[in-house]
């Protein structure tokens, strides 16, 4: 089921949002309508069809996010905007490499190993989770419920009991094999969860020796995923730290750049962001030192954020601030529009930094465009977008004393 975006939707409602509004704008106003754009014309050759996949060619965009439906061979994913098209290829290309690992005489030997050992009753650990996570693609993961349920609906029938450890001992095991492929250990992907669920199994009770050296993507699509989903350093923590350790550095982290210790709370007990776009969300705002008001834009995401596109759009967007911030433009303050956050540069510039996949010129568009400058002193102002700006709006922007920076950070697009 297609999920429209909460957070872009109400951000966006007094800025950028590319509703279908055009009907009941004013007749004498020239607007542009959102295309329905296709996959063979925007996205490179190496991401439309791959070994396991191909990319359908209707991509409807709204909302902010380039909308994809990829049939696979095992079974169709829908991936929200550009970014998230690079996880799923990425799991896709995962999945059949552990399907592939399935299949070998050391992993069947393994499993055998794990059916005769005393922890035979815990295989239920690797069970749970997946009933779990597929309830997740819907919005109601989280980490630490997910771990609670697994040790609770262990199968009464059983004679053994699972203990705290064990389950840890898996979870620690699984979370290894997640980041060492560099894909989130908590992705709402069901299908590539149940995989890393059986080679964890194998692993940590059955002795399995499990290597991702084993598993490079190659060409021009494998150096591209490779700078998805998961950086290193964040790896690193993902690997060695349990959900409830990252949610403390990340609320003493957040707490030391500002943010009260109410949005600190509301945002860290939001099941949209998982572990890892909590982590990487003040990761990415960690980094803007010297920033002032980042617990602005943290308040925002707490508050409207209600699945993991909402929470990967906060995390790209605040990727794009970091880029401004590090690069040619460092930022003085993060100003707020509603929800949606804009960053004033030390030189003043006002900068509408967004993940966009692509934007025109719309009512909502013009009406933001005026509210920016209306709430601003006379400035120079910068779109910096992750996608493609549509020529007339980059006219329209032009025109209105804007600078305009498309395709920052386009991933997949040709």
């Amino acid at each position: 089921m297609k999920r429209v975006l909460p957070f872009l939707a109400t951000t966006l409602a007094v800025c950028l949002a590319q509703a279908q509004e055009v009907a009941t704008s004013p007749a004498s106003v020239d607007y542009e309508e959102l295309p329905e754009l296709k996959a063979s014309e925007i996205l490179k050759p190496e991401f439309l069809k791959g070994p396991h996949y191909t990319v359908r060619e209707p991509v409807p965009t709204a909302s902010g996010a380039n909308h994809y439906a990829i049939d696979s061979d095992y079974g169709v994913f829908e991936a929200d905007g550009n970014e998230m098209l690079l996880q799923r290829i990425k799991e896709i290309y995962l999945i059949a490499k552990l399907k592939d690992v399935s299949r070998t005489d050391q992993f069947k030997e393994s499993l055998v190993t794990a059916a005769k050992a005393p922890l035979n009753a815990a295989k239920n650990v690797v069970k749970d989770p997946v009933n779990a996570v597929s309830s997740a693609s819907k919005g109601l993961m989280k980490f630490m419920g997910r771990t609670a349920q697994t040790v609770k609906n262990v199968s009464k029938g059983q004679a053994q009991k699972v203990s705290t450890d064990d389950a840890l001992g898996y979870n620690k095991t699984k979370k290894k094999v997640a980041v060492s492929l560099g894909v989130d250990p908590y992705t709402t992907n069901s299908v590539l969860q149940k995989e890393l669920d059986d080679i964890a199994w194998a692993s940590w009770a059955g002795g399995f020796t499990f290597s991702a050296a084993t598993f490079p993507i190659s060409g021009p699509v494998g150096a591209a995923l490779t700078m998805t989903n998961v950086s290193s350093a964040i790896g690193e923590m993902l690997a060695k730290k349990s959900p409830a350790e990252l949610k403390a550095i990340n609320r003493s982290t957040l707490r030391a750049m500002g943010t009260s210790a109410k949005d600190t709370e509301r945002f860290l007990s939001n099941t949209a962001f998982t572990p890892t776009y909590q982590t990487q969300f003040v990761f990415n705002l960690k980094s803007l030192s010297g920033v002032e008001n980042r617990g602005a834009f943290v308040g925002a995401a707490a508050e409207v954020s209600s699945n993991d596109s909402d929470a990967l759009f906060c995390v790209e967007t605040s990727a794009l601030m970091s880029q401004l911030h590090k690069g040619d433009h460092p930022l003085a303050r993060i100003a707020m529009i509603e929800n949606l956050p804009i960053c004033i540069a030390k030189d003043g510039t006002v900068i509408v930094a967004l993940q966009w996949d692509y934007a025109a010129w719309t009512p909502m568009a013009e009406r933001f465009v005026e509210s920016l400058q209306a709430q601003n002193a006379p400035s120079s102002y910068l779109a910096f977008l992750s996608g493609v700006v549509s020529p007339r709006l980059r006219q329209e922007l032009e025109s209105r004393h804007f600078r305009v920076e498309d395709r920052v950070a386009s991933g997949p697009l040709k």
